[in-house]
């Protein structure tokens, strides 16, 4: 019988999984009678053959938000589910210590855990530790910065309100406008620097036509693109790639040093990374193998089975609607549907 592995992200109201979506989660774990198990105990069946009970599950958290502590933490202790949490290195807080779910109760309790939010959107070092110490969370990687980068000239999109994180992350660049490239985890690409003089061409563009109002048009994007086409075939498309060294030594970076700073402030070992946006390539897994992980969690949709890869562990993602949760709960209560389902589910 194989293992379900879910995963959540942010737990929070306003959030695509709110606390009491959360709640009803993991009674319907129970009633369709999964049983909580452990990351660690999952290695072990495939790394030892240790035998797993009939249908077991546990559950992730990535990129190690504080609304994991404050919401999901107390109710999984209260229906005594297991978890992991895959917190970037270099994004968790520090000297912070938030009021719990269980400390709020009696308040508005929205209104109070956005005020605490506020101080940072990221767990801390102190909540960590007390997580790790409940028996409840073990603490994996997702990387030291989890950053993203261009990995073609192909464009996705253009900057229309700011609200791409990754992109004003990685270029600093917050003009409206900006052709926005498809992206890729840096770790799994040689990333691309990109056209300034087409940025440049565009974000003056949209400045002449009214800023913000301009992607009031229905038609905006659709004139940038053929703005861009124009200018391309006149111009040309000035970019550059790194190299394979480059690529090589942000693995490593990525990998060695968010386990070294884990490790060295939970003062416990980090056996497990979740790939960010689940991307992932031969370099990168090669890298996770000799950094010392014993498995790399990807958004692949399946169960975990004997013959699982443990670097390449599947996971189902939660999405809000919980009539869809409990019709993928009936998949994976039956390993061969759920192998049927794995397979076809990017046309369902």
């Amino acid at each position: 019988m194989g293992s379900l592995i879910l995963c959540y992200h942010s737990i929070n109201y306003g959030q695509r999984i709110d606390p009491d979506t959360f709640e009803e989660n993991l009674k319907a774990l129970k009633e369709s009678g999964f049983r909580p198990i452990k990351l660690s105990e999952i290695h072990d069946y495939l790394s030892q053959n240790k035998p797993l009970p009939e249908k077991t599950v546990h559950i992730t958290f990535d990129d190690g938000y504080a609304d994991n502590y404050i919401y999901a933490y107390p109710i999984l202790k209260k229906y005594g589910f297991f978890a992991t949490i895959f917190v970037v290195a270099n994004k968790v807080s520090e000297g912070i210590k938030r009021a719990t779910y269980d400390e709020l109760v009696g308040m508005n309790i929205a209104n109070q855990v956005n005020k605490l939010i506020e101080k940072s959107h990221f767990v801390s070092w102190d909540e960590l530790i007390d997580m790790q110490q409940s028996g409840v969370f073990e603490v994996g990687s997702h990387s030291l910065n989890h950053k993203a980068c261009f990995c073609c000239p192909k464009i996705h999109t253009f900057n229309s309100d700011n609200s791409y994180e990754w992109f004003l992350e990685l270029t600093n660049d917050r003009r409206l406008g900006v052709p926005i490239y498809q992206k890729k985890w840096e770790c799994t690409t040689l990333c691309m620097k990109d056209d300034l003089a087409l940025r440049d061409y565009l974000a003056d563009f949209v400045k002449n036509s009214g800023g913000v109002l301009f992607f009031r048009r229905r038609d905006a994007k659709s004139i940038l693109r053929k703005m861009a086409k124009s200018y391309i075939k006149k111009h040309g498309l000035d970019i550059n790639y790194d190299t394979q060294k480059d690529k090589e030594e942000r693995i490593k970076r990525e990998l060695q040093l968010s386990k070294q700073k884990l490790e060295e402030n939970l003062g416990k070992k980090v056996d497990f990374f979740c790939y960010p946006w689940g991307h992932y390539d031969a370099d990168v897994i090669y890298e996770l193998q000799n950094s010392g992980y014993k498995a790399g969690l990807t958004l692949n949709v399946g169960l975990v089975e004997k013959n699982t890869y443990p670097y390449l562990l599947p996971r189902v993602e939660v999405r809000a609607d919980p009539r869809w949760f409990k019709k993928r709960l009936k998949i994976y209560s039956r390993p061969a549907f759920a192998k049927i389902y794995s397979k076809v589910y990017h046309w369902i």
